[in-house]
């Protein structure tokens, strides 16, 4: 069990290395943005991705879940059959409402979840090439995550994220386009990924038929639940930001959109772990040992998210305070937002909890049941956001996201331990949980200053720390393999 574990971390480091510069990249443009563009204008632009993220999963039509399903890494002649018929129909829905957009543009730019001032057709029609480029490129990137080429598959989101912060460089910096230079910057960097993949698409589609009657109704058949599941999750995600431009504005979206991502850590090992899990569990759901396995993983991801929680909670006043372009590595203006960042660090580990019991539903093909767990979590999130966010402002925001967290965390593990029962290792998930908690709290309670408060939070997290590695146990190495790797 150690050797699939340590597979697991190899891949997840590999994933890892890249999504931390790639997210790293990105974070930079969180500063950047607070130097150059107004708070209505970073509010703005978050709004504007936040309808992007939704349109992503209806391109997608449940096909990057499907596809992974069918696929079978022993038999290329039907991966060939299953690649082009999940492909074609992403490129064909993608296509038709991308056109859609543009020609609608100004209303969608007008409507209360946007309300963009008097260029606002135009930032939607540039805005709507990003979720197609994006969905042209979705199932070959899960193609290679299912051939296991974790080092392409990064080189290439790298590559997309290199050329998107070069050109917001240059636009907005530069030419001062403001937020039509972030947009178009990051039309290009998605372009630049699908040349590179269009070659390999061309000639994988020429080598196939596409079956509409057979292998499609089949991949829609599992892809579909997914669906609802996802644009759920996504509603979790982002759905906060045109609520909260409806009851507040702009301005305090900003204020809001800023400080969130300030919870970068914690997100990017979330996302790292989803990318490399995934085809992990679904590789090894025949072996003996599979729910065990699965088990040990829960406990030391929830390990690392608690060192993660402590250090990026406990430092990050420090780290906002440091030059950059423009000024402050953040501006100043948003400080007093940095209150959120634990309470969205938290939010994400819940998401984390979820993504870890999904497994056991993937592996037994009872997609049905995501809908429930994650429909019940966006509509917690909603009326949380409309409740909390009048008299808590951007607090209430991110209690509203964590309260849908848990809930849909809590119902998958319900629904999976239905069909595919683990024995979770809860009694020190729970230790590691409260012992990150407790010494979070100690510590900004203490009547400390300077260089006395930096090394009590140097010895708090040394100190959880220990009692991870005690608690993991016989796991430890398999953790330094990780650290090796």
């Amino acid at each position: 069990m150690s050797s699939k574990i340590a597979r697991l971390a190899s891949d997840t480091v590999v994933y890892g290395i890249s999504t931390v510069l790639s997210r790293f990249l990105t974070f930079l443009l969180t500063p950047l943005f607070t130097n150059y563009l107004s708070k209505t204008e970073i509010g703005e632009v978050a709004a504007i991705y936040a309808m992007i993220a939704f349109v992503n999963i209806l391109y997608s039509l449940g096909m990057e879940p499907a596809f992974m399903r069918f696929w079978h890494k022993d038999d290329a002649e039907g991966n060939q059959q299953v690649f082009t018929t999940a492909f074609s129909t992403v490129a064909a829905l993608s296509v038709a409402v991308t056109l859609a957009t543009i020609l609608l543009a100004a209303p969608i730019a007008s409507s209360p979840m946007l309300a963009l001032g008097g260029q606002g057709a135009h930032l939607v029609q540039i805005a709507a090439l990003i979720p197609l480029l994006d969905g042209l490129v979705l199932i070959p990137f899960a193609q290679l995550r299912m051939q296991r080429r974790p080092r392409v598959f990064a080189s290439l989101r790298l590559l997309s994220v290199v050329v998107t912060f070069a050109f917001t460089l240059l636009f907005v910096v530069g030419f001062g386009w403001r937020i039509e230079g972030a947009l178009w910057a990051g039309v290009i960097g998605s372009a630049t990924t699908f040349l590179v993949f269009l070659p390999g698409i061309v000639g994988t589609l020429r080598s196939t038929v596409f079956s509409v009657r057979g292998l499609l109704r089949q991949m829609l058949a599992f892809g579909l639940p997914t669906v609802p599941s996802n644009f759920s999750s996504i509603m979790v995600q982002v759905a906060d930001r045109p609520i909260m431009l409806m009851l507040t504005s702009s301005s305090v979206v900003g204020m809001y959109q800023t400080n969130f991502r300030l919870a970068l850590p914690m997100m990017m090992f979330v996302t790292v772990f989803e990318y490399a899990w995934k085809p992990f569990y679904l590789n090894h759901r025949h072996d003996d040992d599979a729910k065990q396995t699965f088990a040990t993983v829960f406990t030391a991801f929830t390990a690392v998210c608690g060192a993660i929680f402590l250090v990026t909670s406990l430092f990050i006043e420090y780290v906002v305070q440091l030059p950059f372009i423009g000024g402050r590595f953040v501006n100043p203006e948003y400080w007093d937002g940095l209150t959120i960042i634990p309470v969205v660090m938290f939010a994400y580990f819940f998401n984390g909890v979820f993504i870890n019991m999904a497994a056991g539903l993937h592996i037994e093909k009872r997609t049905g049941f995501f809908p429930i767990a994650t429909i019940t979590a966006a509509i917690v999130s909603v009326f949380a956001t409309w409740l909390l966010v009048p008299p808590y402002g951007i607090m209430g925001a991110a209690w509203a996201k964590v309260l849908a967290y848990v809930v849909s965390a809590v119902m998958l593990f319900e629904f999976s331990q239905r069909v595919y029962p683990i024995r979770y290792e809860w009694g020190k998930v729970g230790v590691l949980v409260s012992s990150s908690a407790i010494a979070y709290l100690g510590v900004i309670s203490a009547p400390l200053e300077g260089n006395f408060m930096i090394a009590a939070r140097v010895a708090v997290i040394a100190a959880y720390s220990s009692v991870a590695f005690m608690l993991l146990g016989g796991r430890r190495s398999s953790i330094k393999g990780l650290f090796r790797r």
